[in-house]
């Protein structure tokens, strides 16, 4: 057994492992990340990247690399049948949203998982991490002070094993994978045993890349084709009502089954890859862990894909669960902060989970709002206003999540603790040089203390309560109003911005007449909207304490 216990082992290498292990090699805490399949390619699945994605793949530096892959989201065309050339109708899957102050990623994209995959894993290993793909996680068992895990290794025909002391363990190993049900944690919900699909990438001649199509309805047997970022490569999604253990095992006869369903010979199906059998799965935990073990992603929920809401929970997930960790590994945060994992992401779950099931059951009908796919599920009104850590001096807090949407917090006209961090670009730094915006600044290794138009007399009282927490973990920000001369000025500490357009004191809902502090966590999320040290003591005596 090692002497020193590593301080986090991730089991599973999909998007929720590669975050999480992402942003803790960020944040300085070594982690092993482990994956049983030796040749991992999970192929197209887990394609759709909501704008929320892209914001926190901003704030992991990774952004540039998926845009200049990733495809937008394309108009539906649907065929008449029989013929299968006569377009019957053209569904919008979701509006083209603008840019704006706020939103810097407002519209969904595209992007392969095995792609998305692939950037995580180049910027894991450019600050000398690995991914051990072939080593699968066995057992553990969980002491007060670690959690001892048996990892076997596969080298040819022979098999490595070694017992690994790590103090903390998170299973992001997919729904059956072997953290959650060692662990005994619920996996409450439904399988449908009707309603099959196969999904998988085809290669394609005589097809467009402007659109999706699909050839018959969902429930009554259809294909729905979909562009993908390998060139003449699509994606597609068949059901029906033949045997599809058959299809899986002969690709002569799935070819022949899609000819059939498209009733049409000028397009050419070519080779397959990644082809597999779908079941609608809904089930989720009651609790997103025990101890020193957590659950993330797949791990903890399974659900229809419609929506594309799967690989953005997981990846939020992982988001929250990493800046916790961090601090609670540094001796910085009591273990109870690992609680709130739970707290949070929980009610947001389920409330996804009602949404992709309805957007399955319109599908399945043949419901035109089955392929809807803005509005809500980009995921920006995501938030956690019930949550016992944020603090909110500005707005009555929730008594818990039930009184409120844990989906809508973007809709509703109001910005409160506990809710996205919305950018601000046109930020002017006082003391000269060019102008910066606040997601420039959001990282998932500090917290960010916005200080709007905040007086020296009282912004000197709350830099000294920032003082008082580590350096390294929170920055402060002045932000000055339109107008602001350098004499007003004059001596702040820290970074000091003029919100020269005035998008930030927009964005946040403040007066340049009512000075305010916004606290915004490491995962882009407002924790707290104070007006004074007091305010910041109760939030950072929150999250800074070792005490047990």
């Amino acid at each position: 057994m090692a002497t020193t216990p590593l301080p986090v082992l991730v089991a599973g290498a999909g998007p929720t492992g590669l975050v999480l292990g992402l942003t803790l090699l960020q944040n300085g805490i070594r982690v092993r990340i482990v994956d049983k399949d030796p040749n991992r390619h999970p192929g197209q699945r887990g394609a759709g990247l909501q704008p929320r994605t892209q914001e926190i793949f901003r704030f992991l530096g990774v952004i540039d690399d998926v845009l200049a892959k990733a495809l937008s989201i394309r108009s539906l065309l649907e065929y008449k049948m029989p013929g299968g050339k006569e377009v019957l109708r053209i569904a919008e899957l979701a509006p083209i949203e603008p840019t704006t102050p706020t939103t810097p990623y407002p519209n969904a994209k595209l992007l392969g998982q095995y792609n998305t995959e692939a950037i995580l894993r180049s910027h894991i290993e450019r600050l000398g991490g690995t991914v051990e793909y072939g080593t699968e996680l066995h057992s553990f068992e969980q002491h007060p002070d670690r959690v001892d895990a048996t990892l076997v290794t596969k080298i040819g025909d022979t098999e490595k094993t070694e017992t690994v002391a790590c103090h903390y363990l998170v299973g992001s190993d997919g729904a059956k994978g072997v953290v959650r049900r060692q662990l005994g944690l619920s996996f409450l919900g439904e399988t449908r045993v009707e309603g099959w699909a196969l999904i998988g990438l085809v290669q394609v001649q005589g097809l467009g890349t402007d659109h999706f199509y699909q050839w018959g309805a969902v429930a009554e047997g259809g294909l729905i084709v979909m562009p993908t970022e390998r060139p003449s490569y699509f994606s597609f999604i068949f059901t029906g009502h033949l045997d599809p253990s058959t299809l899986l095992a002969d690709e002569d006869a799935l070819r022949q089954a899609l000819y059939k369903r498209i009733e049409r010979d000028d397009l050419v199906f070519g080779e397959f890859e990644a082809v597999s059998l779908y079941r609608p799965n809904i089930r989720m935990v009651d609790k997103f862990g025990e101890g020193r073990i957590f659950v993330a992603g797949d791990a903890a929920h399974v659900h229809s894909p419609a929506g594309g809401q799967g690989l953005n929970s997981s990846v939020q997930d992982a988001f929250n669960l990493a800046w916790k960790l961090v601090l609670v590994e540094r001796g910085l945060a009591a273990p109870s902060l690992l609680a709130t994992y739970t707290e949070e992401r929980l009610p947001v779950i389920a409330a996804m989970l009602q949404k992709s099931t309805v957007l399955l059951d319109a599908m399945q009908k043949a419901d035109t709002a089955g392929w809807k796919r803005g509005g809500d599920l980009r995921q920006l009104g995501v938030n956690y206003r019930w949550s016992s850590i944020v603090v909110d001096e500005r707005t009555p807090k929730p008594e818990g999540p039930e009184s409120v949407n844990p989906y809508g917090s973007g809709t509703d006209g109001s910005l409160r603790a506990g809710d996205r961090a919305p950018d601000a670009p046109g930020l002017v730094p006082v003391h000269g040089g060019e102008a910066t915006s606040l997601f420039s600044m959001f990282r998932p290794d500090h917290h960010t203390v916005l200080l709007f138009n905040v007086p020296t007399q009282e912004a000197e009282p709350i830099v000294e309560v920032v003082k008082s927490y580590p350096t390294d973990l929170v920055n402060t920000v002045s932000i000055f109003p339109q107008g602001t001369s350098d004499s007003e000025v004059v001596g702040r500490p820290g970074l000091s911005f003029v919100d020269r357009d005035g998008h930030a004191f927009a964005g946040y809902q403040l007066s340049p007449e009512k000075p305010a502090v916004v606290i915004v966590r490491p995962d882009g999320v407002v924790g707290g909207i104070v007006y004074g040290s007091d305010g910041l003591k109760k939030y950072f005596g929150a999250i800074f304490s070792a005490e047990a």
